[in-house]
């Protein structure tokens, strides 16, 4: 097969996904470097999903290296981005209802979480 005719069939048969999820197809994909939110809703959960994403890769840094300072501060950090990611599951859900103000205070309390996330990873071992 062409490599132009599989490029073809890969674009049609992401189409209907794409669509099926509510996405343009020229907006489907990963939310990259040139993603631009619509609407301040979608800026507030692109934005959470981001500070989710760094407090994982700051946890998973420091619990690879063998650096989180204590046993106690590696639960509270499992506990808080299980938190985290549950919010934002239900911040998108609020998205979907169309609810401002859910969205704000669950997008508000997901950076709290990230920030302390990122904070206590920095911690070191005495």
């Amino acid at each position: 097969m062409e490599r132009s005719s599989c490029l073809t069939l890969l674009i049609l048969a992401f189409m209907p996904w794409s669509i099926t999820w509510g996405m343009e197809p020229g907006q489907a994909g990963h939310a990259g470097p040139h993603f631009h939110p619509r609407n301040p809703i979608q800026e507030s959960l692109y934005r959470a999903g981001k500070n989710v994403e760094a407090a994982w890769e700051a946890f998973h840094e420091a619990a690879l290296g063998g650096t989180l300072a204590s046993p106690a501060i590696q639960m509270r950090i499992e506990r808080d981005l299980h938190e985290s990611r549950l919010l934002l599951v239900d911040a998108r859900q609020a998205a979907r209802d169309n609810d401002h103000r859910v969205v704000s205070a669950l997008t508000t309390r997901i950076e709290e979480l990230a920030t302390r996330i990122e904070e206590q990873s920095r911690r070191r071992k005495p």
